[in-house]
């Protein structure tokens, strides 16, 4: 009698403490709805209530408040969008087209909120005032315990300790049932079940590391079986297994907490601090035999309905394994959706399911938190990822053991998917380990394994056309995602690309619209069209496209296509279209391309559309292909003071070149002569040196041109001689002025001293 003396004190405080606290509501999400629970006071009455808001539920009288501290971290906000509390009433904000139920179950209150269609484990909340249901007293008659009820009592699971605990434990939430008829309740049973409940999880917190001994000897127990004949001696169950979790994201805050039905796990914990499944679960090798399909699957398809005409749980699942033994995802799915409760067991089924049918299961999927477990696990759980998270790490010995091990047919499903997987981890000698996992086989290589073949080839730099074309050519799912592979290959290395091979990408994009592969394969048409200089078409394809595009991605597809119309199209072509464009648009292009553009418009002589374009370019850092180009346009438009500043601080040939006209355009033909003499421009040198005041000066008598006029004007006076008379001196101005009308129409006759028009 002490030890139920004892039992009732640890009871009483237990709930003192809890009366002084919030309510803690916990959450989970499940594939249909999501659920959220709260202790209920004892005698504590509620109502909910839909409103245009969402749901409110009310505790009339309560007034200690809600703790939402851990709602939103097993809960997403897909359903629920937030959550409002006051001292009596929390306010779910409903963000989906949802029904909802709230009833008892134990100690808890249960709200639902499920997706159109699911089928509610209690009656649907309405609007209005709403009834005010009361809660049934805690010394209300419980059912006997039987053999199969020696458990805690019933509560929803939304822990998130491991997705594979065996869910046999897990008592599944049903509709409140009618209540039973008063009866006296047998004290002697009531005490048992008290005594082995509160063994078992003192038991598990002690495992578990939440209590310990503080004596170093057990204190003397005195025997209570003579004392107590009617209550049977207790004999303590085997402990379970237990992974202490090195995670800080997992708090255990009572025995309650830590699972049960751990024997289906192994000894080893991942990094997300989750014991790793052992092999025994997702042994797909186990589920078939050789002897074929049908051979199998009939008499399991018969084996559904038992003799009462009732659905068995049993058949399902093995069903289910054994159409996933075989590879047919979307078959497993539809049979484990026949029963609720086996969908909800085994989730790992479904992810499997999904694996098969859509080669990923997507990043929330119960097998994700597995990549670096080293069991089968690894396997299913790296390739049940569409992409491989930063951050993530990969037993990449334990998948290829698991491929290996896996027989031929589901081999050459799961090899190319790990080895697409391994590669965008960045394991290219692994990702082809696993694919020699199927080379060898006898059979040939499927289209999904010739497309990791090709995918390896490309991440190693080695050419994959043959491979890519190979998948085209089959005509297969895999073909569409072959083609885009093969043309941005085709685009990467610039080479020509047919118009049928763009047309062909129409195709497909027209089949597969709608989808995010349609999408993929329309904006690689539009490039594939520009590649092929069918320009009218590409950019009436991007004017189609790019109201779906994100503005990143339009300018993205936008700039590919310029760059190609300012490589590849003729002049007329050229300026059609890039004219053709808005301001906006222009302006938000890489730099790359905009001098590109500013290039080609240069030199067909567009000297004040090369500005503005330029002028959408920072000149801080200087650029020497902008500045160059700035330099040229303000030449073509007679701006030498500007060309001048726009070529301060850059030196190099060109732009010593452009300075020297800069120079020379201003009237500096000094300057522009030693400009053009140390640029080795002969020609435009002298043509400076002409024209400055220092012409005689800056040209040598034995230069060709210019040198025999300054000849004329450095040739000596002739001698004063008194001996030469009137008529000598006439006969040698004779000769002067002949020699220079010669020097002259042999100066004027010269071509490297034609002066162009524009000076």
């Amino acid at each position: 009698m002490r030890n139920i003396w004892a039992i009732s004190i640890v009871l009483a405080l237990t709930a003192g403490t809890a009366q002084a606290q919030q309510l803690a509501v916990r959450s989970g999400d499940h594939p249909t709805f999501s659920r959220l629970t709260l202790p209920l006071p004892q005698g504590q009455q509620w109502r909910a209530t839909r409103t245009a808001a969402g749901i409110d539920i009310t505790l009339p009288g309560f007034s200690r408040g809600f703790d939402l501290t851990d709602v939103f971290l097993r809960m997403k906000k897909s359903r629920v969008g937030a959550i409002e509390t006051s001292s009596d009433t929390l306010t779910l904000k409903v963000v989906c087209e949802c029904d909802a139920t709230a009833f008892v179950n134990g100690p808890l209150l249960v709200v639902d909120i499920a997706d159109n269609g699911t089928r509610l484990a209690g009656p649907a909340i309405t609007g209005g005032a709403g009834q005010i249901r009361p809660v049934a007293p805690t010394t209300a008659p419980r059912p006997k315990p039987t053999q199969s009820a020696k458990s805690t009592p019933a509560v929803p699971w939304i822990g998130r300790e491991s997705p594979f605990i065996d869910m046999s434990q897990r008592a599944a939430v049903a509709a409140p049932s009618e209540p039973e008829p008063t009866a006296v309740p047998d004290t002697a049973e009531l005490l048992t079940e008290i005594q082995e409940n509160l063994v078992r999880q003192v038991a598990n917190a002690a495992s578990a590391g939440l209590l310990e001994s503080n004596q170093t000897q057990p204190a003397s127990v005195p025997d209570i079986t003579d004392t107590n004949a009617d209550l049977p001696a207790l004999e303590p169950k085997d402990l379970p297994d237990v992974i202490r979790s090195s995670s800080l994201n997992v708090r255990i805050t009572s025995s309650m907490d830590f699972p049960e039905g751990l024997a289906r796990l192994g000894q080893d914990a991942g990094t997300s601090g989750l014991a790793c499944p052992d092999n025994s679960l997702l042994s797909l090798a186990d589920w078939g035999d050789d002897t074929g399909f049908s051979a199998q699957i009939g008499p399991a398809r018969d084996a559904l309905v038992n003799a009462l005409d009732k659905l068995d749980p049993e058949a399902i699942e093995k069903l289910a394994r054994l159409y996933l033994y075989f590879g047919f995802g979307a078959e497993a799915l539809g049979v484990l959706h026949l029963d609720d409760d086996v969908l909800d067991r085994h989730s790992e089924l479904v992810t499997l399911a999904h694996i098969f049918e859509h080669g990923t299961a997507g990043r929330s999927n119960p097998l994700a938190d597995f990549t670096d477990c080293p069991s089968d696990a690894a396997l299913w759980s790296t390739i049940s990822l569409r992409e491989i998270p930063p951050g993530t790490l990969i037993d990449t010995n334990a998948t290829l053991r698991a491929v290996n091990k896996l027989p031929k047919h589901l081999r050459q499903i799961a090899a190319p998917l790990l080895s697409a997987r391994l590669l965008d981890y960045g394991d290219a000698q692994s990702a082809a380990t696993a694919m020699r996992s199927i080379e060898r086989l006898p059979d040939p290589p499927t289209p999904q394994a010739v497309m990791a073949q090709a995918d390896i080839a490309i991440d190693a730099g080695e050419p994959a056309a043959e491979l890519l074309q190979e998948v085209v050519d089959t005509n297969t799912q895999q073909s569409p995602e072959a083609l885009v592979k093969l043309v941005n290959a085709t685009l990467a290395k610039d080479e020509p690309l047919s118009y049928e091979t763009a047309t062909l990408i129409e195709a497909y994009a027209q089949e597969l619209r709608g989808t995010e592969m349609g999408s993929a394969l329309r904006r690689t048409q539009v490039a594939a069209l520009s590649q092929a200089q069918h320009f009218d078409e590409a950019f009436r394809s991007l004017a189609d496209l790019e109201p779906s595009l994100s503005p990143d991605a339009s300018a993205e597809l936008r700039k590919t296509v310029l760059e190609h119309l300012g490589k590849k199209a003729d002049d007329l072509t050229f300026l059609e279209h890039l004219f053709a464009q808005e301001a906006d648009a222009i302006a938000h292009l890489p730099q790359n391309t905009k001098l590109l553009m500013a290039t080609r418009l240069m030199d067909l002589g567009f000297g004040a559309q090369v500005q503005d374009m330029i002028g959408t370019i920072p000149d801080r850092p200087r650029v020497e292909a902008r500045q160059i180009l700035a330099a040229r346009a303000a030449l073509q438009l007679r701006q030498p003071f500007q060309a001048q500043a726009a070529l301060i601080g850059i030196e190099t040939p060109q732009a010593t070149l452009l300075l020297a006209q800069a120079k020379e355009m201003a009237g500096e033909y000094r300057e522009a002569f030693e400009l053009f003499s140390e640029s080795d421009s002969a020609k435009a040198a002298k043509q400076a040196a002409w024209l400055s005041d220092d012409w005689q000066e800056l040209t040598p008598q034995d230069a060709s041109g210019f040198g025999a006029a300054a000849s004329l004007l450095q040739a000596p006076a002739p001698p004063d001689d008194p001996l030469i008379g009137q008529l000598g001196r006439a006969d040698l101005a004779l000769e002067e002025s002949a020699a220079a009308r010669s020097t002259l129409e042999q100066l004027l006759a010269d071509p490297d001293v034609q002066v162009s028009a524009d000076f």
